[in-house]
């Protein structure tokens, strides 16, 4: 009889290890996936950055410039001056463009300053556009990084697609951005004063603003992810993901 529990015992042991392992294997080729899609959805967001910058700022900058040149009538020395000086600010104001677009091109790279920088980085080309007002609250501790493998691109993302889904469904004026540390945990949170939606967890189970995605990184960074929303109200979504601060 003791031999054969001992042999039963045996089995079970090999069973659960073979089933232990497939599930590590299942949850690592899972992780694979998403740090796959989430580098190139970063890289797809940042070249969409790119191009409106590129059209809306830039461009509109060096065609005042070019009309601004055009206009000049040399037999008129005073105007002619003033143009040249407010040709020479155009020329100013768009190399200052393309400093701060040239940062945020570096996309995944630009995590190599840490996660605080990225996303400030992120924030301040948001708030060039004066439709939007954006306050930035940073309570992390100095030179903080979250030590899980590729966690800070995953938070990066989760920060782009946050704000890509208010320009596209918020119909928001006000954002807030709030990074800190509580009970071991770092959060995340972003909020906006735009219009909300009724929300029902099994409505997003697969589409729906990528919430879907959100909550399936958040996971694999054994986080949780919260949606505190209604109509008319506003949005907030906290991010908690543990940490060691």
């Amino acid at each position: 009889m003791v031999g054969f529990y001992i042999v039963v015992q045996v089995i079970n042991y090999a069973r659960k290890k073979r089933q232990y392992e497939a599930e590590k294997n299942k949850m690592n080729q899972l992780f694979e996936q998403q740090l796959v899609q989430t580098k190139l959805e970063v890289q797809e967001q940042t070249l969409q950055n790119f191009s409106a910058d590129l059209h809306d700022n830039i461009g509109q900058l060096l065609s005042l410039t070019n009309v601004t040149l055009a206009s000049i009538n040399v037999n008129d020395t005073i105007k002619t001056a003033a143009k040249i000086q407010s040709a020479q600010e155009l020329i100013k104001r768009a190399i200052k463009e393309i400093r701060v677009l040239s940062k945020i091109y570096q996309g995944e790279n630009l995590l190599d300053n840490g996660i605080v920088d990225a996303i400030a980085q992120e924030v301040q080309w948001f708030q060039r556009n004066d439709y939007f007002k954006v306050e930035f609250k940073n309570n992390l501790p100095p030179n903080f990084n979250l030590l899980q493998p590729y966690a800070n691109l995953f938070v990066y993302r989760l920060v782009q697609e946050c704000l890509s889904n208010i320009i596209r469904h918020a119909d928001a004026t006000e954002i807030f951005i709030f990074l800190g540390i509580k009970n071991g945990c770092f959060i995340l949170e972003i909020s906006d004063n735009g219009k909300g939606f009724s929300y029902n967890e099994s409505q997003f189970q697969s589409t729906g603003m990528g919430i879907y995605n959100m909550k399936q990184r958040i996971a694999l960074l054994k986080g949780t992810m919260n949606i505190i929303t209604r109509e008319g109200k506003g949005t907030c979504l906290i991010f908690n993901i543990p940490c060691e601060s």
